[in-house]
């Protein structure tokens, strides 16, 4: 089930305290309007009602969505450089769940299930956004790799992320984001042929880079891009 709780927080903008119905866990097969939500950005997004602001609560949750094979513990953006120390949190927590320390049910479950941490909205929409299009990630990654190669505009914000914003007529929208708050920049069409060869090449130029991916939940570039502590 997905579940909620009134918690209390601050507004951002006039700092008046407001009642917020802060999410623990999504259950997109039980509720896809709040898939839906998180794909259309406004999922836990509120306005004030002192001094009219909108404003989003960071996500920190977790999402399951049994259809689309998705599992994911989604991290608030700030917790980025701890990956490690909430990858190890995140695949614990799986295998309580759903993997080897789960009830027999749970683990039949689980065993079609592609566990993964996001940190942010927007890494977060992007994992949805590509098992609704049937896009492995980890060449999804990989692709992102060449167009950073390859192109003479890359932001030197650090809190600017290249992610996954459409797939329409064949294409893949990439869009520079900012990571807290999706904030978008500069937008372009990749050929989603281009994707496809990578992800066809299984033993090819791209075997090492997905072999740097096995068994990660943590599946995006600033794995290997951001220092860990």
């Amino acid at each position: 089930m997905s579940l909620f709780k009134t918690t209390t927080i601050a507004c951002p903008a006039c700092g008046k305290t407001i009642d917020f119905e802060a999410v623990y866990s999504v259950n997109a097969d039980r509720r896809p309007d709040l898939r839906l939500a998180i794909l259309a950005g406004e999922f836990q997004r509120m306005t004030c009602p002192a001094c009219k602001a909108r404003f989003r609560l960071d996500p920190d949750f977790n999402y399951l969505d049994v259809g689309r094979r998705q599992w994911i513990v989604a991290a608030p953006v700030a917790a980025v450089a701890e990956w490690p120390t909430r990858e190890t949190t995140a695949r614990e927590l799986f295998a309580r769940a759903y993997g080897a320390d789960a009830p027999e049910i749970a683990r039949d479950i689980g065993s079609a299930l592609q566990p993964r941490l996001t940190f942010g909205w927007p890494a977060l929409r992007e994992k949805i956004l590509a098992a609704m299009h049937g896009i492995d990630d980890i060449a999804l990654e990989a692709c992102k790799a060449v167009v950073m190669r390859s192109s003479a505009s890359v932001p030197l914000a650090a809190d600017t992320d290249l992610r996954l914003a459409d797939v329409a007529d064949g294409k893949l929208t990439m869009a520079w984001l900012r990571s807290y708050d999706g904030r978008e920049g500069s937008a372009f069409a990749v050929p989603r042929s281009e994707l496809d060869a990578i992800a066809a090449d299984a033993s090819g130029a791209w075997a090492a880079f997905r072999r740097g991916f096995e068994g990660a939940l943590f599946v995006d570039l600033n794995r290997t891009l951001l220092p860990a502590r």
